[in-house]
């Protein structure tokens, strides 16, 4: 049965960036064709491998039966989530790069002075959001390493906001897919996908049995 769950973590965590990569960089009908060497391509790439790859692996760690105890999950825990970050810092420059030389900044266009369609500018702004949270959270997983080995226990809501980064970073794909050309069989695929992740990621398994063996 681990193993079983192992899988299902591992294939729900995947499956979002591989179907963002397919839409970016394949050709044919429905996904966008564009290059490596575009900084704009990256940013969806990153973005999917932090939150529904990587964060959601991250929560696997805390969950999991197959690494043992909470002495040996925590190191996997944090090693999964500050990579999320660091990728999520990562495709906020790839944007950085593609707009600044517009310049674009918050859905708004500083060279035309004239903002974008509203999805795009809530999709700008409620990234900004995301990405708030994302860097507070990590710094408080930072601190709390830090007290940790005086028995310290502190930011007890940690968890729960990680949880909330995670649906909220779904959220945004979802938007993201909204606004980007793709065919809509794609964008549905990817938001479900997405959304997908996030829920399994942020409830398996349940509250009764995550209680039960407490990792704070």
């Amino acid at each position: 049965m681990a193993l079983a769950v192992d899988a299902l973590f591992f294939i729900a965590a995947l499956a979002t960036p591989v179907a963002v990569c397919i839409g970016m960089l394949a050709e044919g009908k429905g996904s966008v064709a564009t290059k490596l060497s575009t900084s704009f391509t990256w940013h969806p790439i990153l973005m999917s491998l932090a939150f529904s790859c990587f964060m959601v692996l991250g929560r696997w760690a805390y969950v999991t039966d197959s690494l043992g105890d909470k002495v040996n999950q925590r190191p996997v825990h944090r090693a999964f989530m500050a990579l999320g970050a660091l990728l999520a810092l990562g495709g906020y420059a790839a944007i950085f790069v593609a707009h600044v030389q517009k310049p674009t900044f918050f859905g708004y266009n500083f060279h035309t002075h004239s903002w974008a369609v509203p999805t795009r500018v809530l999709h700008d702004l409620f990234g900004y959001g995301v990405l708030l949270l994302t860097v507070t959270q990590a710094s408080m997983g930072l601190q709390k390493l830090a007290k940790l080995s005086a028995g310290v226990k502190i930011f007890t809501f940690h968890g729960s906001l990680g949880k909330a980064i995670m649906l909220l970073a779904s959220v945004q794909i979802v938007i993201a897919c909204i606004i980007w050309p793709w065919a809509t069989p794609l964008k549905i695929i990817i938001g479900v996908l997405a959304v997908g992740a996030a829920l399994f990621g942020a409830f398996y398994p349940s509250v009764s049995k995550e209680a039960a063996r407490p990792l704070s």
